[in-house]
């Protein structure tokens, strides 16, 4: 059992603290939907969703597709709401590019202070150059994270309260538990790839934090050698750090790949919608048979609401990473479902 699916009480005079593991059981359907499926699948289902809709109203009598008409109207009215999609694409880029574009001093300052991070990261862990992959990077603070805090029952004096050492354990476990699922998942992790981003989805940072935090104010003299614990607060700290600086990699990339996919599907739609418009009314009449015509019909829908289909299987897992990750620091929201 994970420490995503238990709860963790945190206090160090052993009663019950209100700063747990919140258990969350989640469908493997609904997770698959929101972030591990794959965007242009979503988006293909849920065009078919939209098709047989289509077919359930022609089979209720509530879409003629033999009144020309009607139906060119509906389209014309569909190819004129994808025109803002222009919008949204430049509004996109410009989001992305003013994240990386800048004068020099600004770039300055920020390579410096990525360069302190690191240096920081590799004083703490004794470790040499950092990693320049981003996986491998936030790996090695999650192995030292783990690693200090396996020295924390070492570092407890021998008359402590087995209350508390008993604490401490399950404090460890949970630690080690999530510490192993994100190295595990990070070292085959791709850098852009949604696989990276979602080890660290599930890392309850900030309640590790608080809870090392409690443990060094309230239970210091139950400790001999305070150094682990002191290192394990400040590499959570460097965790927070890492995990938000990797989040906003991955979604400035999520957004430029979004913005690439909009114009790959908004001049197909522009130009088979027009199309659609133009000559469906002679289809209407050359074509006798209602279920070729239904196809024809229904199909054009589909091609026309396709733009917004890529654009809403995006922004559900943009939405769902930026929920899932607002624990930033030492603060601990209500978990989301």
């Amino acid at each position: 059992m994970s420490a995503r699916d238990r709860s963790l009480s945190t206090t160090a005079d052993g009663e019950e603290s209100q700063l747990t593991y919140e258990t969350v059981t989640e469908s493997p359907i609904k997770r698959w939907a929101l972030l591990d499926g794959d965007r242009l699948v979503i988006a293909g289902a849920l065009s078919f969703g939209l098709y047989v809709a289509v077919v359930a109203l022609f089979l209720g009598d509530l879409f003629p597709v033999n009144d020309a008409g009607t139906v060119v109207t509906l389209y014309g009215s569909l190819v004129g709401g994808t025109l803002p999609f222009i919008t949204i694409v430049l509004a996109i880029n410009q989001l992305v590019l003013s994240q990386e574009l800048g004068w020099t001093p600004d770039l300055r300052a920020r390579f410096e202070g990525m360069t302190d991070f690191q240096r920081d990261v590799e004083e703490v862990t004794n470790s040499g150059v950092s990693p320049a992959s981003p996986a491998a990077f936030l790996n090695r603070i999650v192995t030292a994270t783990v690693d200090r805090a396996r020295q924390l029952p070492d570092a407890l004096a021998n008359d402590a309260d087995p209350d508390k050492r008993a604490e401490l354990e399950r404090f460890i476990a949970a630690l080690e538990s999530d510490g192993e699922t994100v190295s595990d998942a990070l070292e085959d992790a791709e850098f852009g790839t949604f696989e990276a981003l979602s080890a660290v989805l599930g890392h309850h940072q900030g309640n590790y934090y608080h809870a090392a935090r409690t443990f060094r104010d309230e239970w210091g003299d139950a400790f001999d050698e305070t150094e682990p614990l002191e290192e394990l607060i400040e590499l959570l700290g460097f965790l927070a750090i890492a995990r938000q600086t990797f989040k906003t990699l991955y979604v400035q990339h999520e957004l430029a790949v979004l913005s690439r996919m909009l114009l790959y599907v908004g001049f197909p739609t522009l130009v088979g919608g027009g199309l659609l418009v133009l000559s469906y009314s002679r289809l209407a009449d050359a074509i006798s048979s209602p279920w070729l015509l239904l196809a024809i019909a229904a199909g054009g829908v589909v091609l026309v609401f396709l733009p917004f289909m890529v654009l809403l299987s995006y922004a559900l897992r943009i939405a769902t990473i930026a929920a899932r990750t607002a624990d930033f620091g030492p603060f601990v929201p209500r978990s989301s479902n």
